[in-house]
């Protein structure tokens, strides 16, 4: 299943942003049994919302990850709401999904905090926003954890915990806690600049992008190597885990140190081709064009099946199931 969908009483949770993330994230709580209340600033736009949750269970079902006699009991456990007091209003955990912008989901939060109680924790799924930066604008900071679920959130099991500087340790463990009897995989980061997953993310793009910016490598070998070769092992293997199995003494070799010497060190994504075809006035898959043309070669929907079939395999596969080869 893709949540426990415990019978034990959970925190009430309210999702502050209805659009597919927030949706997603709702769907997520609603499975691990919490009752969720799932806010958008603008009434019309609830319904849709709600039928963006309905598909999404019903794509869980045709992956296997859920059964349909749930889908009445989990949507059941969602409601929604245009109006921000009345949407916090007896939650426990109220947590912010919307565009990332700072001053945004700053204005958010404080509206959020004036209409709780002092215990009621509140949460940002930003990506690489600071914690310590959100949590300046509340009267209660201490009270703050960023929690980041990563897109598709009702799939991806792993989500980041960053408390900012100001942030109470039972604030922190309270919400890792949650995200466990949600049947996530919580793990606690810092509060840097792209916490621990866009890190990565973005350290294996600078190296890429520049190589393909001094014309040594396409874009097409460098995402085969990293989805057939690197990442076909990463499930079962870390990075720390293969230093080890590799040897440490390998690993300090004249050869790692070529490697290490020649990785690219660029501060500024405009000093490689992501810049350069920004420039240009692509934005990538939104716009129709930027490493890949996604109007002509590449078809985004079908993309998008294919990546979450994927994620669906893994899930099964960390969950013990047997899965076709």
């Amino acid at each position: 299943m893709a949540g426990t969908m415990s019978d034990s009483p959970l925190p009430r949770c309210t999702v502050l942003g209805n659009g597919t993330m927030g949706a997603q994230i709702a769907l997520s709580l609603a499975l691990g049994g919490a009752q969720t209340v799932l806010w958008g600033r603008r009434p019309e736009s609830l319904d849709p919302s709600l039928a963006r949750v309905s598909d999404a269970f019903d794509f869980l079902v045709d992956a296997g990850l859920a059964k349909a006699d749930a889908k009445p009991t989990v949507l059941a456990r969602i409601s929604t709401s245009s109006d921000l007091a009345s949407a916090v209003q007896g939650a426990a955990f109220v947590i912010e999904a919307v565009a990332e912008d700072i001053s945004i989901k700053q204005t958010i939060l404080k509206a959020a905090e004036k209409a709780v109680a002092g215990t009621t924790m509140l949460s940002s799924t930003t990506s690489a926003l600071s914690a310590t930066d959100i949590q300046s604008a509340l009267e209660r900071p201490e009270m703050f954890c960023v929690a980041h679920y990563a897109q598709p959130a009702h799939l991806v099991r792993l989500v980041e915990i960053v408390p900012g500087a100001r942030t109470d340790e039972a604030t922190t463990d309270a919400t890792t806690q949650l995200m466990a009897d949600t049947d996530k995989t919580p793990v606690l980061c810092p509060d840097i600049p792209g916490f621990l997953w866009a890190r990565i993310q973005h350290a294996v793009l600078r190296e890429f992008a520049t190589l393909v910016g001094k014309g040594l490598v396409t874009p097409e070998a460098c995402d085969t190597i990293l989805k057939q070769g690197y990442a076909s092992r990463l499930p079962a293997m870390g990075a720390f885990e293969h230093a080890d199995l590799a040897g440490l003494d390998l690993l300090n070799g004249e050869a790692a140190k070529a490697v290490w010497a020649d990785l690219s060190n660029v501060t500024s994504p405009a000093e490689t081709p992501v810049g350069a075809i920004h420039a240009q006035g692509n934005t990538g898959m939104r716009s129709g064009k930027g490493f890949y043309d996604w109007t002509t070669d590449r078809d985004p929907d079908e993309f998008k099946r294919q990546r979450d079939e994927e994620i669906v395999r893994r899930v099964k596969i960390q969950k013990g199931a047997k899965v076709e080869l």
